[in-house]
C-alpha cells in the first residue's frame, strides 16, 4: 500500500487511511465517503478528486451500482493486514509517517509508536509460543510478563498491548492510559509516562493533529515486528532520529551523526579487562544513546555474544525526555545491561567509574562554574589538575576533566576545534593535562559534518595507560579532507567508511604520514605554548597540477606575439593622431 502512496500528497494519504479504517474492503458510495470524512472533521470538497487519484494508484476499484447505473460503487484495494515487514518496507512506512507529521506533530510520536508497537509484537509472539506449549492464555500472559516486559495488568486482568488499545473507540486516550500503566508496571520504563504527558495525548491534541496521529496509527497497524531482528528495529528508530536531525538542530537539539560516533568508538578500541573479565562504558552527555549502542556493536563484533554479556553501559542525560528516548533506543537494540541516570552530569554525576568514557557534550556551554566548587566531592573533579576553573562561557575542558576523573582507561570526546588553542583558563587546564601526558591523539575533522554547525570539530583521545613507545608524544591527524558529500542533505559532508578506516589506521600505526599525521613530542608542544591546533603540526598536501613545460612555453610565445602585434597597431594609431594634430 505505501508503495502506491509514496509519491502522493499528504492530504490523499490521510483521507485514504480514514476511509480504510472505516470501510476496509467493504463497498461504499460517494456520499458514504463524504459522510465518513465529514465525521472525522475533514473537508469534503475534493472527495471526487481523492477517489480519482486512488483509482489511478490502483488502490480503488469502481463498478456500477446495480440499483442505479448512473451511480458508482467503490471498494478500496490492498488494505494490508499486519504482516512482518522487510527492512525496505519498514523504512518506506516510516518515511510515509514522517512525511505526515512534518511541521505539525512532534517527531517523538513516531519514536514512541515504533517502540510501543515493536514491544507489543514481541510480547505477543512470546504469548503465542507459550500457548503452543499448552498453556492457557492467562498463563501465557503471566509468563510473557516474567520473561519480557509487563504488558498484562495482572491486578485488573487487562491487556495493555498496542493491538488491544488501538481497536478501542477513544484510541488516543486509551493509548495514553495504557502507556501510563505500562510505565508504572515496568521499572525500566518508568519515564514513559512523562513522555506521554509532554506529547499531550491526554486531551491536548488539536483536531488537525488528531487525524495525523490516527493516520500514523494505521501505518503501524500494517506492520508486525515480531519476526524482525532487533538490529533492524533499532536501525529504524535511529533512522527516525537521523531523518529529523536537520530540523531539530535548528531548534537547539543536538544529534551526533552516526559516522562520527563510529569513528570515536573505533579509535577507543574497547577491550574486555583481562583481570575482571568485564568492560564498562560511560556516556555522561547521553543524548539519544547512539554512543552506547555503537560501543555495544563494537564489542559484539570483536568478542561475539560473550563480549556483549560482560559489557555494562552507563549514561546520564540532563534532559528527561531525551533520557526516555535513549532508553527506548537501547531497548529496541535489545541491550539489557545498562543503567541510565537523569540529571546534570557536571554538577551531579550519578554514575560509577568506568573503563571507557565517550561523549559529544554541548560545545562552548555557558555554565555557573562557581557552583561546582560548593560541593567538595564535585570540586575535586575540576581541581584535579589545576586550581583554575573553566571559563563561564565554555565548559569544554570541564567536560574533559569530568570524563578523565571517571575513566579508568581511555576517553574519547568530540569538541569544538577552538578548545585546542583558546587561551586563558582553558589554556592553563590544557597545559596541565598535556604535562600529565594523558593526550594520545588529536583529530581535526572536516567541515560541515554536523547538523547544527558548519564548524569542523575535533576528536581528542586520552589514554591513562599509554604504551611505553607512545609516552611523551601526541599524534596529530589532519583529516580535514577526509569526507564525501552527504547523500541526503546537500549542504553537508559526511565521513565515509574509507575515511574512517584511514583515520583509525593512522591512529593505530602511530607514525608520521606526510600531509596527514604526525607524532609530536610534548617538548615541541610546550614550545608552542601548549597550542594543540592540528594545522600547526600537520598541513595537508595540496595536489599540484602537472605542467607541460613545452606546451606552456608555446602558449607564452603565442601570447607575446599577440601582444607585440597589438602594440604595433597601437603605435600606428598614436602616430596618425600626432600627425593630424
Amino acid at each position: 500500500m505505501w508503495d502506491q502512496l509514496s509519491d502522493v500528497e499528504n492530504w490523499v494519504k490521510q483521507r485514504y487511511i480514514v476511509l480504510a479504517k472505516e470501510f476496509g474492503n467493504k463497498p461504499f458510495r460517494l456520499e458514504d465517503a463524504e459522510k465518513v470524512l465529514k465525521k472525522a472533521g475533514i473537508e469534503t470538497g475534493n472527495v471526487k478528486e481523492l477517489l480519482s487519484i486512488l483509482r489511478k494508484k490502483g488502490l480503488l476499484e469502481v463498478e456500477k451500482d446495480p440499483e442505479d447505473f448512473r451511480r458508482s460503487i467503490y471498494r478500496l484495494l490492498f488494505v494490508e493486514k499486519s504482516v512482518s515487514p522487510t527492512r525496505d518496507k519498514l523504512f518506506r512506512s516510516l518515511k510515509a509517517g514522517a512525511d505526515l507529521i512534518r511541521g505539525g506533530v512532534d517527531y517523538k510520536v513516531l519514536l514512541l509508536f515504533l517502540f510501543y508497537k515493536a514491544l507489543s509484537d514481541k510480547w505477543n509472539a512470546l504469548v503465542e509460543s507459550f500457548v503452543s506449549e499448552g498453556h492457557t492464555k492467562t498463563q501465557a500472559y503471566l509468563l510473557a510478563n516474567r520473561k519480557y516486559y509487563v504488558l498484562y495488568d495482572e491486578n485488573e486482568q487487562k491487556l495493555l498491548t498496542w493491538h488491544e488499545v488501538t481497536k478501542k473507540r477513544e484510541t488516543l486516550t486509551e493509548l495514553a492510559n495504557a502507556l501510563t500503566r505500562i510505565s508504572r508496571l515496568n521499572e525500566k520504563l518508568s519515564d514513559l509516562e512523562k513522555l506521554v504527558e509532554i506529547l499531550g495525548f491526554k486531551g491536548f491534541i488539536s483536531e488537525d493533529n488528531l487525524h495525523t496521529i490516527e493516520s500514523i496509527i494505521q501505518i503501524f497497524n500494517t506492520l508486525d515486528f515480531s519476526k524482525l531482528p532487533y538490529d533492524v528495529i533499532g536501525d529504524a528508530y535511529m533512522w527516525i532520529l537521523n531523518y529529523f536531525a536537520p530540523q531539530k538542530a535548528k531548534e537547539g537539539e543536538n544529534y551526533t551523526p552516526i559516522e562520527i560516533v563510529k569513528l570515536v568508538v573505533n579509535l577507543l578500541d574497547i577491550e574486555v579487562d583481562e583481570e575482571s573479565g568485564v568492560v564498562t562504558v560511560l556516556d555522561p552527555a547521553l543524548g539519544s544513546g547512539s554512543m552506547l549502542i555503537v560501543s555495544r556493536d563494537y564489542v559484539r563484533e570483536k568478542y561475539g555474544k560473550e563480549g556483549e554479556d560482560v559489557l555494562m553501559l552507563y549514561g546520564q542525560e540532563r534532559n528527561e525526555i531525551m533520557g526516555v528516548i535513549a532508553k527506548m533506543n537501547l531497548i529496541l537494540h535489545d541491550i539489557k545491561n545498562y543503567e541510565i541516570f537523569i540529571g546534570d552530569s557536571l554538577a551531579n554525576p550519578r554514575f560509577p567509574q568506568c573503563d571507557y568514557v565517550v561523549a559529544n557534550p554541548p560545545w562552548n556551554q555557558d555554565y555557573n562554574v562557581n557552583g561546582l566548587i560548593e560541593d567538595p566531592k564535585v570540586k575535586k573533579i575540576y581541581t584535579q589538575f589545576t586550581s583554575t576553573l573553566p571559563p563561564k562561557n565554555s565548559m569544554d575542558w570541564g567536560w574533559i576533566q569530568l570524563m578523565l576523573y571517571f575513566a579508568r582507561k581511555k576517553v574519547g570526546i568530540i569538541l569544538d576545534n577552538g578548545a585546542l588553542f583558546r587561551g586563558g583558563s582553558e589554556k592553563r587546564i590544557r597545559e596541565a593535562i598535556v604535562r600529565r601526558d594523558l593526550i594520545e591523539a588529536v583529530v581535526l575533522l572536516p567541515e560541515k559534518l554536523f547538523y547544527n554547525t558548519g564548524a569542523p570539530g575535533c576528536v581528542i583521545i586520552f589514554n591513562k595507560n599509554k604504551p611505553e613507545e607512545r609516552k611523551g608524544k601526541i599524534l596529530f591527524i589532519n583529516a580535514s579532507n577526509e569526507y564525501e558529500k552527504h547523500p541526503e542533505v546537500r549542504r553537508l559532508n559526511r565521513l565515509g567508511e574509507k575515511n574512517i578506516e584511514k583515520i583509525v589506521d593512522a591512529y593505530r600505526e602511530f607514525k608520521d604520514i606526510k600531509g596527514f599525521a604526525r607524532v609530536v613530542s610534548i617538548e615541541e608542544i610546550a614550545k608552542n605554548d601548549y597550542n594543540l591546533n592540528v594545522t600547526l603540526y600537520v598541513t595537508p598536501i595540496v595536489e599540484e597540477e602537472e605542467i607541460d613545460v613545452v606546451e606552456e612555453w608555446r602558449e607564452l610565445e603565442k601570447i607575446e606575439a599577440e601582444r607585440d602585434e597589438i602594440k604595433a597597431k597601437l603605435s600606428e594609431y598614436v602616430s596618425e593622431i600626432m600627425r593630424v594634430w
